[in-house]
């Protein structure tokens, strides 16, 4: 017992060791030093969770800039999705729900460079990222453009090939889909907030796809 204390006590202080290094290269803007470090603790802890949602940032940074995006989307996921589950206190909401974002962001790039299996299971992470997201900041912004987007990758592959039986459920989710992106879209105009601003273009291009999408199952066969 007084040993497994002792290298439990060993690991946490090297974990706060790493993240003050980790927090000045990050202050620095050297994101590639942060992205090329192991994280190895696995404990339950502010600490430890705030070392991987640190690695999480600087991958998601470095791969939204076209540095290997394929690989850092998939290594911030990672490490964004260990660090949320292992940290223990959050100092706000916002803090908690920017984080469930970045991961969100990050499954979104991923799942977008995959194809087959993988894209289909990085899918169904992306699916329960936003689901939380929600749940954490409900008619949010990012949580029903997240939300709807995702839903709309799980029927896509469906929809040149929708038979009468499939065609009505499927045209009732990208109805309500289309129907709430376009309502987010007009309240969030009014507000101009700065949420609004980072995803007008990401609404443009939900709405429009949602409404292809529409088309392409042939939805006006159900009126």
């Amino acid at each position: 017992m007084a040993l497994s204390l002792v290298s439990i006590l060993v690991l946490t202080g090297c974990a706060s060791v790493d993240l003050h290094r980790f927090e000045k290269h990050a202050d620095q803007g050297d994101y590639q030093w942060i992205a090329g470090q192991s994280v190895a603790c696995t404990q339950a802890s502010d600490t430890c969770g705030q070392l991987h949602l640190t690695k999480g940032d600087a991958c998601l940074r470095l791969a939204k800039s076209g540095q290997t995006p394929a690989v850092h989307y998939r290594r911030a996921a990672e490490a964004l999705a260990t660090g949320l589950v292992l940290r223990q206190s959050w100092p706000s909401p916002a803090e908690r729900q920017r984080l469930q974002e970045n991961l969100c962001e990050a499954l979104q790039g991923l799942q977008e460079l995959q194809s087959g299996e993988a894209a289909e299971k990085t899918l169904a992470r992306l699916v329960e990222a936003a689901e939380t997201l929600y749940q954490l900041a409900p008619e949010s912004v990012p949580a029903v453009y997240y939300l709807a987007m995702a839903r709309l990758r799980q029927v896509q592959p469906e929809l040149p090939d929708l038979n009468a039986a499939r065609r009505l459920p499927v045209c009732n989710r990208l109805k309500r889909a289309l129907n709430r992106v376009l309502s987010t879209m007009a309240s969030a105009r009014q507000s101009q907030s700065q949420q609004w601003e980072r995803y007008a273009q990401n609404y443009q291009r939900l709405s429009f796809d949602l409404g292809a999408a529409i088309r392409t199952a042939e939805c006006y066969k159900m009126q």
